[in-house]
């Protein structure tokens, strides 16, 4: 959405992506028709003025869902929406002290601290290096 291939302006787009995005489909094929079928059809039959208006704003929007489905989903893997969440920040998951809590020791004894500094001076170290 932050990238504008997602209209914002499209009532509940967030809301019913995730909702297809977090469905088990068979195949990324099945996947791909189905998200793009489900957002027409939530926009055809909730909203049809909006859809006859932005028909082209709401195809886009369906694809745009697809190809984030396609880029995350590997059914055949075992890998849906969810099986390897982001843990970088602190709202909605532990972040950084799911290991940096003190408790996590090695065979050899040695512990992972409970500090971030080590830890922020590589991230500061990765963001000052240029990119290729």
């Amino acid at each position: 959405m932050s990238g504008g291939q997602i209209s914002t302006d499209l009532p509940y787009i967030r809301k019913k992506a995730v909702e297809v995005l977090k469905v088990s489909y068979p195949t990324r094929d099945a996947a791909q028709k189905s998200i793009v079928a489900e957002i027409d059809k939530f926009y055809r039959t909730n909203y049809p003025a909006i859809y006859q208006a932005r028909r082209a704003v709401v195809e886009q929007a369906g694809a745009e869902v697809a190809r984030i489905y396609l880029r995350n989903v590997f059914p055949d893997m075992r890998v849906t929406w969810g099986t390897h969440p982001n843990n970088i920040g602190h709202n909605d998951s532990p972040g950084c002290f799911r290991c940096h809590d003190g408790s996590h020791t090695s065979a050899d004894g040695q512990t992972i601290p409970n500090t971030v500094r080590p830890a922020m001076r590589f991230w500061q170290r990765v963001r000052r290096t240029p990119r290729s």
